[in-house]
């Protein structure tokens, strides 16, 4: 199959009915979708010309894939002109936009060039319709998430320092609290044929077990709150990559980074714990890559950052993405490197000008 050959948001629905009903006829799929047969047919000897359905009785090739289980938001966010004062209203401006942290990993794999279904639950509300245009907007692929009726979608507000430093958030996430494991096990096939699965700390801890337990590749996990990250310690052994912040890992390593070496320690004490690869990044020092082989350090540079709000999502595709494409240590712990700062140079979750092209120039600015 030709990699460059991607296929359209239509053509991916008609590729999952087939899958899920590869006896089905195309009247019947005309019917689902909405078109005319011959609508279909044409959409069929598209997927067929690209590879993915091969001969006659709809054999479809298999799509290598990435699957990113975690959470949505809707986010509301304001950046301060000058440092906030407790009780006194501060001047700056506020956006609202479409994040969480699984989203906004999945979307940077995409405009990585990483095809990944994405899996959440989101509600029926102004939020969750917001969402679904988003998705289709940025070519996600949702087909393996859920709306649930009469539910809210999961929202965040916060505050950043002018630096790009948060100043104090709030989330309303309990509809995470139902990606359960009976709501994964349906959708186990696409789970076990990933390449490697993506999890946020936005899922309960069974949530986290059940998929470390039952996927056979690695994980990578990404780190969310203080609260939240407790939920990886019983489950560090099975994670292949954890993404983590300075303010996040002492919770599990029990060590608070403020330097290079008590970041190296903290990691350290991550992968005794039996993580296999850690990634930590820390507000004002810098950006560590370790497993038990080896180590990439790199101080903060000096640049200007708008919003950190995002780096830990872009870092943790970027990881992914290196995975991909067989990068070597150093060379993936530059492209996580790379695609943090240039998230944080953005106002945005995620990067509007985020690709492979993108991301290369920023490492090579870097580092080089």
């Amino acid at each position: 199959m030709d990699e460059n050959n991607e296929i359209t948001q239509r053509e991916r629905q008609i590729l999952e009915w087939i899958r899920q009903n590869p006896m089905i006829s195309q009247l019947e799929l005309a019917k689902l979708a909405g078109i005319s047969r011959s609508g279909i047919a044409a959409h069929i000897s598209n997927l067929m010309k690209k590879g993915y359905l091969r001969g006659k009785g709809y054999i479809v090739s298999p799509i290598e894939h990435v699957t990113v289980i975690g959470g949505i938001n809707t986010d509301i966010y304001g950046i301060a002109s000058r440092e906030f004062m407790a009780k006194t209203s501060t001047p700056g401006h506020v956006f609202h936009a479409i994040g969480g942290l699984g989203r906004n990993i999945s979307l940077n794999l995409r405009k990585l060039g990483v095809f990944n279904y994405f899996i959440s639950v989101y509600g029926d509300d102004l939020g969750g319709e917001q969402f679904k245009i988003d998705a289709t907007n940025n070519d996600m692929d949702i087909t393996y998430s859920k709306q649930l009726m009469n539910r809210k979608t999961s929202s965040y507000i916060y505050l950043n320092q002018p630096t790009g430093e948060r100043f104090v958030g709030l989330d309303d996430m309990g509809i995470n609290e139902m990606i359960t494991p009976e709501f994964l096990k349906p959708r186990e096939d696409v789970i076990q044929g990933s390449t490697e699965v993506v999890v946020d700390t936005n899922l309960p801890e069974n949530t986290i077990r059940w998929i470390c337990q039952n996927f056979n590749g690695p994980v990578f996990a990404k780190a969310v709150s203080l609260s939240k990250t407790e939920r990886l310690r019983s489950n560090l052994h099975l994670i292949d990559t954890l993404v983590i912040n300075g303010i996040e890992a002492p919770i599990l390593s029990g060590i608070q980074p403020t330097d290079k070496q008590t970041a190296i320690d903290c990691s350290t004490k991550l992968l005794r714990l039996g993580v296999k690869n850690v990634f930590l990044y820390i507000d004002s020092v810098g950006m560590l890559y370790q497993n038990k082989d080896a180590i990439q350090y790199f101080p903060q540079p000096s640049i200007e950052l708008t919003n950190t709000n995002g780096a830990g999502a872009a870092a943790t595709a970027a990881l992914v993405f290196a995975r991909q494409k067989h990068k070597s240590f150093k060379e993936a712990a530059e492209l996580a490197n790379a695609a943090a700062y240039l998230t944080s140079e953005s106002k945005s979750a995620v990067n509007e000008q985020l690709s492979i092209n993108a991301l290369t120039e920023q490492k090579k600015r870097l580092f080089y």
